[in-house]
């Protein structure tokens, strides 16, 4: 007779105790239990049977050395790059250093000397102005045999600008008039 009564709780038990509640109380702390909530709270069943969800994308992150390895060298690369671009920025807001012309340049320039040659003498200059075409003196252009009328002609003019540096306290401009040099001047800046 125990063992009949023992049998109908046992197979009363099982059926309420594979119920698992779940509930969240006044004080929004949420509770998990396999008896029944209190009266007025609002439980919902849970199926412990249920199939297992993929982690949360946050969550998924690999915890090992190698992948945090992994994480810091991708975040070295990061920084060196974003270090590398800001090099890059500040060396396009700098201006270049001044060269100069040192006086044994200056020396072998010559009127007439092409703009070329006196690139390969003197380099790069510093300040380049190009003031684009300007009108020359009147010349004659001949029409017929017996007729000519004046024609004006137009010159490129070019200046470069040497600018002074501790080695050399002088400025010297260059201009060149139809690729040509045409005027050269040196003056000494205190």
């Amino acid at each position: 007779m125990q063992f009949l009564i023992f049998l109908v709780l046992f197979t009363a038990a099982v059926p309420a105790s594979a119920q698992i509640y779940r509930w969240v109380d006044a004080n929004g702390q949420v509770h998990f239990s396999n008896t029944a909530p209190p009266q007025g709270v609002n439980a919902t069943v849970v199926d412990p049977n249920a199939k297992e969800v993929p982690p949360a994308p946050e969550s998924s992150e690999c915890y090992t050395v190698r992948c945090q390895g992994e994480r810091m060298e991708e975040r070295q690369r990061k920084r060196e790059a974003e270090i590398e671009r800001a090099a890059a920025e500040r060396a396009v807001a700098a201006p270049k250093p001044y060269r100069g012309l040192e006086f044994r340049k200056y020396i072998s320039i010559q009127r007439g000397m092409g703009e070329g040659e006196l690139l390969g003498i003197a380099g790069e200059p510093d300040l380049k102005a190009d003031q684009g075409i300007a009108i020359a003196a009147p010349a004659t252009v001949q029409l017929d045999r017996n007729l000519s009328t004046a024609a004006r002609t137009g010159v490129r003019l070019v200046t470069y600008t040497y600018m002074p540096t501790p080695a050399d306290p002088f400025t010297t401009t260059i201009t060149l008039v139809g690729g040509r040099v045409g005027e050269i001047e040196r003056v000494r800046k205190f």
